[in-house]
């Protein structure tokens, strides 16, 4: 199977190929390769421990695309090869990824021809970069993992060629200094980090798609400090931020491009607390999509890709607290709900079984699985109509407004751990970061 390099730079936030993900019914296991994906059905592959992103790509070039899982809690990467009939199985042994693998992409890096895998760190502020020998073996490339001076620590990764000469580059957030650094690539390999300032906390996923037209990827931020949404893109030789900015109704924390609606314009999704945003592009910039933003109880991962067929990509998020995605399909909006594992949050849609509709693959870090979840499942069930807009109750500590006291946790002790760091580092601290002054 072909790649189409172009549409991974004009829309993908993450992946080569367009990716969403989805959790299994707890006892649907696969433990050897089946002949076919089931009709209607959800499988289920053991992966490492605390599975987090996951990545889609044919990485042995055999023309069937295989499945990279990063495995936060035992510091490697699962590969699940393609062996036809929408089926995957279990390569070889883990493969080392650094401290912490929080997030993962794919792409050709060195420009020989195969797809290699960027891993970002978590707890750190490096970028582990694994090259292909073009049969799916990898190892580490010279220099790696690659220093950002991300601070305190990187969250995930969004990659592109973001400078417009042909190689890939990296990009990070840097939540403490309110900047975003890119590690731009070239022949010989990551050089020296660029440092864009760009006048909010980014935290904590960024997006990659081309917004500003220019036919070169940008980098799409969450301002979680200030509520908006803003992209970084090519000035000269250099970087700066683009002139607009969306301002969202909720604190954004993941933010992904594609084209939803189906007008060949890359349009915005912002992952907000509790809800999700759609920002449609046109020819004045962006704006809201109808209802939009849309309540989706303590959303925190989205994934965009075709999962019915018809040529427009559907939108799915995955919740902290729960069993189920919700599956919001393109142009429409109508909503269905598909039953998963437990915390669903590292999403991708990639056809598997080549009928051009995308399969759910969601990794499930409280069970250490990765479920995929067949077109028809995910399309053929009951639709439950278009989501409500998004009630904005404040949070506070107790969980009030929120989706669950989990949730709001997780955000205390990031925020929290931003300021010890700062402190550590010898900076002023004037005022808390607005997530955590949310939350006291």
């Amino acid at each position: 199977m072909a790649l189409d390099v172009n549409h991974f730079f004009t829309f993908s936030t993450r992946r080569l190929s367009v990716v969403a993900s989805v959790a299994a019914l707890a006892g649907a296991s696969c433990s050897g390769p089946a002949s076919a994906l089931p009709a209607g059905g959800i499988v289920s592959y053991d992966v490492g421990l605390r599975p987090r992103e996951v990545a889609v790509a044919d990485l042995d070039a055999d023309g069937r695309l295989d499945v990279v899982v990063a495995n936060s809690g035992d510091g490697t990467i699962t590969v699940l090869a393609g062996i036809g009939g929408g089926q995957i199985r279990r390569a070889s042994a883990a493969i080392a990824a650094g401290r912490e693998p929080a997030d993962v992409d794919a792409a050709d890096i060195d420009k020989d021809g195969d797809v290699d895998l960027m891993v970002a760190n978590h707890e750190t502020s490096r970028i582990t970069v694994l090259l292909n020998n073009g049969k799916a073996r990898f190892t580490p490339a010279t220099g790696s993992p690659f220093e950002t001076g991300a601070r305190p620590h990187v969250h995930g990764l969004a990659t592109g060629d973001f400078d417009g000469d042909g190689w890939i580059d990296v990009s990070v957030e840097s939540a403490d200094t309110k900047e975003v650094r890119v590690l731009r690539g070239s022949q010989q390999g990551f050089g020296a980090v660029t440092v864009i300032p760009v006048g909010t906390m980014p935290y904590s996923r960024l997006g990659s798609a081309d917004v500003t037209g220019d036919g070169h990827a940008d980098v799409l931020v969450p301002g979680h400090g200030d509520n908006t949404v803003r992209a970084v893109q090519r000035q000269g030789t250099g970087f700066a931020p683009a002139t607009w900015t969306i301002r969202t109704s909720g604190q954004p924390w993941m933010v992904v491009g594609d084209d939803v609606n189906g007008d060949e314009r890359a349009d915005i999704v912002v992952v907000e607390t509790d809800a999700v945003s759609i920002w449609l592009g046109g020819l004045d910039g962006f704006s809201a999509a109808p209802g939009s933003p849309l309540a989706v109880a303590g959303a925190t991962e989205a994934a965009t890709g075709d999962i019915d067929g018809d040529g427009i990509a559907d939108t799915v998020i995955g919740p902290w607290d729960g069993d189920e995605v919700t599956v919001i399909a393109g142009k429409t909006l109508a909503v269905r709900r598909v039953r998963a594992c437990e915390r669903p949050v590292g999403l991708s849609v990639a056809d598997l079984d080549g009928d051009r509709r995308g399969e759910i693959l969601a990794t499930c870090p409280t069970q250490n699985r990765l479920v995929v979840v067949t077109s028809s499942q995910s399309v053929d069930r009951e639709s439950r109509g278009v989501l409500r807009t998004a009630a904005r109750t404040p949070c506070n500590f107790l969980g009030s407004g929120c989706s669950s006291l989990l949730f709001q946790l997780h955000s205390f002790a990031e925020s929290l751990l931003q300021i010890v760091s700062a402190i550590l580092d010898g900076a002023e601290v004037s005022s808390l970061p607005r997530s955590l002054d949310q939350n006291i």
